[in-house]
């Protein structure tokens, strides 16, 4: 069985937004995975990677960290499963669909949880994290909490020609879901588990598209278990 290794909150909580980028590559595969949480500061639990961050995978003997390379892997590992991409254009147009959401969305949705996240990690993380993402916001934790509702404003105005075109199609990836909706999802996710804010309700199409993917997930989980 593969073995991923991936942040771990308060509640049992699997909160990287990159691990939920593997999770979700694992479960289009088929493929099914044992958990291991660690810490944000515990560095040391995952030096056998060769890095310094989540997720991380083991497949038998091969250690492969970094939710993109780990998708390239797992598409050349088991080309005989579900595809991620779609084929080599679909990979293409995946990776710079990936380095957008990395710039433009993720840290768009930063300042609107931050403060949240922060009160959810491991107790023995809540330091090193204050210290990690105030010197990325150049601002206390309790600074962004206060201008949350502007940052709000400004991730739905990111977020709106993806509003407008899950109006017009099922999925980021047209009829069918692909590694470009997990990439996106991932950023919704994040804010599912770790924030208490609604920053989509029931009227948006982004909520039900992200309902549905929940969906896929919990199908592909019951069918790696019946395989």
């Amino acid at each position: 069985m593969i073995q991923l290794w991936e942040l771990g909150g308060k509640g049992e909580r699997r909160y990287s937004l990159y691990s939920w980028r593997t999770r979700m590559a694992l479960r289009h595969k088929g493929l099914d995975f044992e958990s291991t949480p660690v810490a944000m500061s515990d560095k040391a639990a995952i030096a056998f990677s060769g890095g310094k961050t989540v997720p991380v995978i083991r497949d038998g003997e091969t250690i492969v960290r970094d939710s993109w390379r780990i998708a390239e892997y797992l598409e050349d590992k088991y080309p005989q499963r579900p595809s991620l991409f779609g084929g080599a254009i679909g990979r293409g147009v995946t990776q710079t669909f990936n380095t957008w959401v990395d710039r433009a969305i993720v840290p768009a949705m930063m300042p609107v949880i931050v403060a949240d996240v922060h009160e959810r990690v491991a107790p023995a993380d809540e330091q090193y994290f204050r210290r990690q993402f105030e010197g990325f916001l150049k601002s206390t934790l309790e600074e962004a909490r206060s201008r949350a509702p502007q940052a709000e404003a400004r991730l739905k105005q990111a977020l709106a020609p993806l509003e407008a075109v899950l109006k017009r199609q099922p999925f980021v990836s047209g009829a069918a879901p692909a590694y470009a909706d997990y990439i996106l999802f991932s950023v919704l996710q994040w804010a599912r588990v770790m924030s208490p804010r609604v920053i989509f309700d029931t009227s948006h199409t982004l909520y039900d598209w992200r309902e549905r993917i929940l969906d896929l997930y919990d199908a592909f989980a019951r069918n790696v278990q019946t395989a």
